[in-house]
Order: C-alpha cells, then structure tokens, then sequence
C-alpha cells in the first residue's frame, strides 16, 4: 500500500512540476512578447525581433510542458490491463 500511494505521489509530483513551469515559461512569454512588440516601435528594431522570437519560443516551451502533464495525468489515470 505505501508503494502504491508513493508511485502516485511521485507521478502526481512530476506532472505539478511540470504544471508550475508550464505556467511560468507561459507567463514569462507573454511579458518577453509584448516588451519585444513595444520595443518594434523604437528605433531599436533587431533587439525587438529577437525579443519577440525568445516570448514566441517560451509559450511554445508553456504548451509542451502543459500539454505533458496533462498527458502524464491522464496515463496515469487509465488502469493498466
């Protein structure tokens, strides 16, 4: 039985960590995306492409991550036969 309940912690663990940096790399992408967006408007135009291209990339890392978890939860879900 604490076999058992400690698997399922550890599942559990892993899928919130992976939760909590899929949160954070979402949220650190759309700051990073829309400082490049405002930073396109200035004369400083390369600094905002780069800017743009590393927010577009962190909410891809965001969605992998979710979408991970998710997975990761849902295998765990679905009894083994």
């Amino acid at each position: 039985m604490k076999e058992t309940l400690l698997e399922l912690g550890t599942e559990f663990g892993a899928a919130a960590v992976r939760a909590i940096g899929a949160v954070c790399a979402a949220a650190l992408g759309v700051v990073v995306e829309l400082n490049g967006l405002q930073t396109l408007d200035t004369s400083v135009g390369i600094v905002g492409v780069w800017m743009t291209a590393l927010g577009c990339l962190l909410l891809v890392i965001g969605y992998i991550l979710a979408s991970d978890a998710i997975d990761l939860l849902r295998a765990k879900r679905q009894p083994a036969n």
